[in-house]
């Protein structure tokens, strides 16, 4: 990915760098010693460390213990999984299961408040969406945390409701902050196992630097920092972590006197997280024109404008950009008005998602030049299409989930996965960058373009040009290698891509 050195036969690492580029006699010639150790890779495919710009480690490791519902293809199959997964739960105790996509299931219906009763009648029961922004619970569930018909919606979410008002089992947004209060909490060291577990399975995909945010499932920021030195640094893990700091915990994070950019090149302050809205799965995403299949419906906004541009305000005053989440085009259009009276010094802000715009809203990101970097998850046309063409105003689907046109205005672009929403797997986010699934073709980026997104890429954000993202002398040794050249073969050969080694500052933490 270095323009200068479009492609090699050999490098030389030394001392966690890259040393030298080049053929491979060459190298040889000029490195090749008896305390040198060489390694052939037998025609392998190298690439620059592969880093995704937007996902959350810990949930994703939490995940993977959890009643998952990912692979459910209907309603009664999802609630066959929830009635096999309460028979080794003791009665009484919470059950909490994730990934439900109705719009991924044959009929396209969501469980009713009755079958949820049906299936687990005697555990209370909270089952995240796969986007995380919309929820079913059962009727234990409400009466654990004394939730009924009467219960006001709060400002920043709401509980569904049938015909009469009463109840229906679905909530939305931060409604869900009781349920999710009243799970126990995990001990310390059952977080550490899920970081750990998060951590190895990033490793094993070829993921060689993450930009994480984890503080709300890591029980705030002390203990998030301390999980991440102690696996990354003391365990030697090795895995390049940027962490971002969910606006609530800024006063925690200020007592440490830490800002972003600290930390080493293992582990290091991110920009501060906010959300802005929600989600097109739950119709959550705030739009400027109606959803097509739900014409009163616009969206939700997470923070009035007054409150995000005050928390972006607190964010510059100590230092920090924000990161935030956007997803429709109401939201972008907050939190553009919050970036430009609020910029930072020295670092970058993000828009995180940009999945529906409008065009003049392109040009004013373009205004904001290197000051701004957008993160982008390509794995979100793969789940959201075809259905989402029915949900969006036929007006901004030009714009929408736009990764080609975004790049090709010179906007500073990422790629991630935002695990545990979508896979972990970066090959898989090439993929649909550069297929997108048959939809949206001149949204299609080339290998060359997909690969840039996910190294080159992973580093505009924290101004880490210099040091990540292409196979250049003095770079970081942080190499992904596969045994399939996903530059010059058929797209789909990625999906039968193997990741065979992970190296990072020039140490193989992952072998296949």
């Amino acid at each position: 990915m270095d323009p200068q050195t479009p492609q090699a036969t050999a490098l030389a690492i030394e001392n966690g760098r890259i040393l030298a580029v080049g053929d491979t006699e060459e190298i040889r010639l000029q490195y090749g010693r008896a305390d040198v150790e060489e390694i052939n890779l037998g025609g392998a495919t190298v690439l620059p460390g592969l880093i995704d710009n937007h996902l959350h480690v810990s949930n994703h490791g939490i995940k993977l213990s959890t009643l998952d519902f990912t692979t459910a293809k209907s309603t009664a199959e999802m609630l066959k999984m929830l009635r096999e997964w309460v028979i080794r739960v003791p009665q009484g105790e919470w059950v909490h299961g994730v990934g439900w996509n109705e719009n991924q299931f044959s009929d396209r219906r969501i469980p009713t408040l009755q079958e949820l009763n049906e299936a687990a009648p005697n555990h209370p029961v909270l089952l995240n969406r796969v986007c995380n922004h919309a929820y079913l619970a059962n009727s234990p569930a409400f009466e654990r945390t004394g939730i009924t018909a009467s219960t006001s919606d709060p400002a920043d979410g709401s509980y569904g409701r049938d015909a009469g008002g009463a109840l229906n089992g679905m909530i939305y947004e931060n409604a869900s902050r009781p349920l999710q209060d009243a799970i126990p909490k995990k001990s310390r060291a059952e977080l550490k196992d899920s970081l750990r577990r998060g951590i190895k399975h990033a490793l094993a995909s070829g993921l060689t630097g993450v930009h994480t945010e984890d503080l709300r499932y890591l029980d705030g920021f002390d203990n998030t920092w301390n999980l991440y030195r102690e696996l990354v640094v003391e365990e030697d893990l090795r895995l390049r972590s940027n962490l971002l700091i969910y606006y609530p915990f800024l006063d925690e994070l200020k007592a440490t006197g830490l800002t972003t950019g600290d930390g080493d090149e293992w582990v290091n302050i991110g920009a501060l997280k906010i959300f802005a809205d929600g989600a097109m799965g739950g119709r959550t995403a705030l739009m400027t024109l109606p959803y097509s299949d739900a014409q009163n419906t616009y969206g939700t906004a997470i923070l009035p404008q007054e409150e995000l541009n005050r928390i972006a305000a607190a964010g510059a005053a100590y230092g920090m950009p924000i990161a935030v989440h956007a997803i429709g085009d109401g939201a972008a259009d907050m939190v553009l008005e919050a970036m430009e009276k609020n910029p930072v010094a020295g670092h970058r802000q993000r828009l995180i998602h940009a999945q529906v715009l409008r065009p003049e809203q392109i040009t004013r990101m373009q205004k904001l030049g290197d000051k701004l970097a957008l993160d982008l998850q390509p794995r979100f046309v793969t789940s959201d299409y075809p259905w989402v063409l029915e949900r969006i105003a036929p007006e901004l689907h030009k714009t929408s989930y736009a990764w080609k046109t975004l790049l090709d205005a010179g906007l500073l672009c990422g790629g991630g996965s935002d695990a545990p929403i979508e896979p972990i797997e970066p090959l898989l986010g090439l993929h649909a960058a550069i297929t997108r699934s048959g939809y949206q073709p001149e949204q299609r980026l080339t290998a060359y373009e997909a690969v840039q997104l996910f190294t080159v890429g992973g580093t505009y954000a924290t101004r880490e040009e210099e040091v990540k993202g292409t196979i250049t002398p003095g770079k970081f040794a942080d190499l992904t290698i596969l045994d399939r050249n996903i530059m010059t073969e058929h797209p789909d050969v990625i999906l039968e891509t193997n990741v065979i080694r992970t190296v990072i500052g020039g140490k193989t933490v992952y072998e296949k």
